[in-house]
């Protein structure tokens, strides 16, 4: 979405500015300074249309030794853009004709994107016809067809790849100009940086539409693999969701840094999905009058905002509302992973103003551990808005509204059946457990697949608030959950940092090749089991909740820093040099998003895995029995280095000595070798999951076998030396 990008890119200064994502162990990192990442980060070709860092840095510095006026006060220079007739007013015009290039070259980059891959679509909708038309022997023949799809290919990548570059052109530019700002503020003493940062989210450049670019990118791969195959897709197709689900899914965390760049590499082999919309209709953006939006004349303000108003939107707001008791029931049966443990939610899609009529989706997850026949499931059912609140108090007729459905003719019988089976079971389990609203959980999304197959279903979730909803009376009159106006306060809100990535597999084993080098490349975090509504409960109603899970320590520790640096920050002194203000770093880097103690996952292609500390008895097992066997080889060889001591000659006193101190090193070794497995296997959470670490001591069996073997050799050589001496006197 258009606004998200200035939002991430806020939240995403600190890795930017910092030059390492603190989110990744083993991650690059770089003491750099701002300008050196615009630098490294922006193409050569396009590095003049970037935000001239360094100059506007010179400057401040420039203005704050030359400063020996009086102070002004902060209410004076409370607005950047407007001091003028003073020693910043060239500050001022520097950074005003700055904010003119970054918007113009945006505005331009944007238009040449959807003119190009207008035309992409266009040549690839001919030539597939072309090839259609064909004869497969005429079709076999033409090397310049191929040559053609090749260069389509080529040009559709490369506009794939100038999409991932504008979106870091504005989260680069957004950052510039935040850093900038916040530096004069502090050289001068004046306070202008947060007028002017919060302005710069009505500025084109912050306002450039991705949905449409990134649309036309999905539509032009399409196109291009129909003419590829010479076979038209499903144009005419709307997805039209299952009362059910069956699926077996993966989540994942994204970086919001990497999200455009992960949805340019989905786009090339599954096409968007947007609700209600077919493919055709999404192809009204290829209409030459869909150019009218796109009318980027003109200075003023306003108008250019508005030729960013486009009609289709590649996220869809969606909203649900958990349930649950006042003692976490149905938190406590999902911590523990209980088998067939329930959980109740109220969904809709878009906003939500209490429209009567408004669909409310009544969903009923059910869990399955993977050791059993059956598979975790979502089912749902649908009621009206307006009889939400009934429904929730257990005044509802839901008999008498499906028979109403059945005589209205909505829907088919099996679907009627099966969602007044899901609304009475969800109604039986709120009554007797007596579960109410207690979060919300608020995101965009975005979903990939094909509208005639639900075998492989991709889902991203950027933006995500979470809602505390809990009412200690209950709720027991209108509205049945949080409305616009409501004011909440800073404790009954949480904004999840990371975008959420899910792979929803069906009736498939392994998720793609192309799909896992993808998740390598964006640094993506599988996160076992993750659940939003663990996490919110988690922060939200930390007080109900005495097991958190597994990842809420990495969040915690989060927290606490940033706690520590805005502490630190209120605290700061007003005698640090003009130089160190200008050189420092220390705006937060690394907090933008949690540090996730991560491993390396095992099966994929370098992307990081988030699990559970697992501690599993059979290593432990193991372990103590290896160090058994170990001491039983010991014990022989201090049987022999015993009964060698006790003999009358020196040379076997002395045999027996040297056995002896090694049977002690030995002891010595297998005792730490035991502690530094048992290390291994009960701090940390890889067992069973990196198959690349060896709990093993390679060396082990050999130091056993030398053991021994010098043992039999001590035996053997004594034998010897016995049965020589006893056959000498017969000699």
């Amino acid at each position: 979405r258009a606004s998200s990008v200035a939002s991430s890119a806020a939240r995403g200064a600190g890795r930017v500015c910092g030059g390492r994502w603190r989110g990744r162990p083993g991650g690059f990192a770089c003491a750099m300074g701002f300008g050196q990442v615009i630098e490294a980060e922006a193409p050569e070709n396009y590095r003049q249309y970037y935000l001239k860092y360094d100059h506007l840095k010179n400057l401040v510095l420039e203005l704050a030794i030359g400063d020996s006026g009086p102070k002004r006060s902060r209410l004076e220079s409370a607005d950047l853009m407007e001091i003028s007739g003073q020693p910043v007013g060239r500050f001022q015009e520097m950074l005003r004709a700055e904010l003119q290039k970054v918007n113009q070259f945006a505005c331009v980059k944007h238009e040449a994107l959807f003119l190009g891959l207008r035309r992409l679509c266009d040549e690839c909708r001919g030539l597939g016809k072309k090839l259609r038309e064909l004869g497969a022997e005429q079709r076999g023949g033409l090397a310049d067809a191929e040559a053609e799809l090749k260069g389509i290919e080529s040009a559709i990548q490369a506009c794939a790849d100038e999409i991932v570059h504008l979106d870091k052109y504005v989260r680069l530019n957004y950052v510039g100009f935040q850093k900038i700002t916040q530096k004069f503020d502090k050289c001068l003493d004046v306070a202008g940086s947060a007028l002017f940062v919060a302005g710069l989210h009505t500025e084109p450049f912050c306002n450039v539409r991705f949905d449409d670019v990134l649309i036309l990118l999905g539509l032009a791969w399409m196109r291009w693999d129909e003419a590829q195959k010479a076979a038209p897709a499903n144009a005419a197709g709307v997805w039209k969701p299952p009362e059910s689900f069956v699926r077996n899914t993966a989540k994942y965390w994204i970086r919001p840094d990497k999200v455009v760049m992960l949805k340019t590499r989905i786009v090339k082999h599954l096409p968007y999905l947007i609700f209600g919309a077919s493919t055709k209709e999404q192809e009204e953006l290829l209409d030459p009058f869909a150019l009218l939006h796109l009318d980027y004349a003109g200075a003023d303000v306003q108008s250019t905002i508005g030729a960013y108003t486009g009609t289709m939107e590649e996220s869809q707001l969606l909203s649900s509302v958990y349930f649950d008791s006042k003692d976490a029931v149905s938190y406590q049966e999902r911590i523990h992973r209980e088998e067939g443990a329930r959980l109740v939610r109220f969904r809709w899609y878009g906003e939500n103003n209490l429209e009567p009529d408004k669909e409310v989706f009544i969903e009923r997850k059910i869990h399955h551990e993977g050791f059993g026949s059956a598979q975790s499931a979502k089912e749902r059912a649908i009621l009206p808005q307006k009889e939400v609140l009934a429904y929730m108090n257990g005044k509802f007729d839901i008999d008498g509204y499906y028979a109403k459905l059945a005589a209205e003719g909505r829907y088919s019988e099996k679907s009627r059946a099966a969602m007044k089976k899901i609304a009475h079971e969800v109604d039986d389990m709120i009554q007797q457990k007596k579960l109410q609203p207690i979060i919300r959980t608020s995101y965009y999304r975005c979903a990939f697949q094909r509208s005639d197959d639900n075998k492989v279903r991709i889902s991203l979730d950027t933006q995500m608030s979470l809602l505390n909803e809990f009412r200690a009376g209950g709720h027991d009159q209108e509205p049945w959950c949080h409305i616009s106006s409501d004011q909440l306060s800073k404790q009954d809100v949480y904004r999840f940092p990371f975008a959420i990535l899910e792979i929803k597999l069906q009736n498939v084993s392994e998720t793609p090749q192309w799909l896992r080098q993808t998740l390598a490349d964006i640094e993506a975090i599988q996160v076992h089991k993750f659940s939003k509504f663990q996490h919110a409960m988690a922060f939200l109603h930390p007080e109900k909740v005495d097991i958190m899970p597994h990842w809420h320590q990495d969040f915690k520790d989060w927290h606490e820093k940033k706690d520590r640096f805005a502490s630190l920050n209120n605290h700061k002194t007003h005698g640090t040099s003009f130089s160190r203000v200008l050189t420092s770093n220390s705006d937060g880097e690394g907090l933008d998003v949690p540090s996730i103690r991560a491993i390396t996952h095992p099966t994929g292609e370098g992307h990081m895995l988030k699990d559970m500390q697992n501690l599993d008895p059979k290593g432990v097992f193991a372990n103590e029995r290896t160090l058994l066997h170990y001491a039983e080889k010991g014990i022989y060889v201090g049987g022999l280095a015993v009964a060698l001591i006790n003999q009358e000659d020196r040379t076997p006193k002395v045999m027996g000595l040297v056995l002896a101190a090694v049977t002690s090193l030995f002891y010595i070794w297998a005792l730490c070798q035991y502690y530094a497995r048992l290390d291994r296997i009960v701090g940390r959470a890889k067992v069973g999951k990196d198959r690349q670490l060896r709990l093993d001591w390679a060396q082990g069996p050999l130091i056993v076998g030398a053991l021994v073997m010098l043992v039999l050799a001590i035996s053997l050589g004594g034998a010897v030396s016995k049965s020589m001496h006893l056959k000498t006197p017969d000699s």
